[in-house]
């Protein structure tokens, strides 16, 4: 995932709606500086039954600037794992998430058969991209609705806010 301020909003939606579904998600941006981050994001890969990459930030975000491969090297790290690693990588899911429908395909075409989210930097969006994987790859089991979800979510955020605004009056 990127870590950047435009991508903020998505990122705190995702969190949210990982724990909210009963799952522990796992960041690169918490572990210690004291490590070598590729090596801490391969035991993250190594250590998760899925992974959600978000391929989004795979451009240049501004003129001039060059665009930022960290998430489709992580992306291929953890391809790579579900390929060749143990058996249990092997059974291993992946959502590939990006901003634009088909914009993967200019940064990375190699992947052009794989199924492909676009959230178009909306939470709401987002949200129902990452539950309808769920739902899918869990077919036996009920997820709840987005609708579900997203109210949480809004509730979560209000709650959060009023009391920061408590903390500083």
């Amino acid at each position: 995932m990127p870590f950047d301020d435009e991508f903020r909003s998505l990122l705190k939606a995702l969190v949210f709606e990982l724990i909210y579904l009963g799952f522990t998600p796992k960041l690169s941006q918490t572990l210690s500086s004291s490590s070598i981050r590729v090596n801490k994001i391969k035991n993250i890969i190594k250590s998760c039954k899925y992974g959600i990459h978000d391929l989004s930030r795979s451009k240049a975000m501004a003129s001039g600037e060059l665009p930022r491969f960290n998430m489709p090297y992580e992306l291929g790290l953890d391809i790579g794992a579900s390929e060749y690693g143990s058996t249990r990588l092997k059974t291993k899911r992946i959502l590939i998430l990006e901003t634009e429908r088909d914009h993967y395909q200019k940064v990375i075409s190699d992947i052009v058969d794989q199924d492909i989210e676009n959230h178009n930097d909306d939470p709401k969006t987002l949200i129902t991209k990452v539950r309808n994987w769920f739902s899918a790859n869990f077919p036996n089991d009920t997820i709840v609705g987005q609708s579900e979800i997203w109210i949480a979510y809004n509730q979560f955020i209000a709650d959060l806010n009023n009391k920061f605004i408590a903390k500083i009056q």
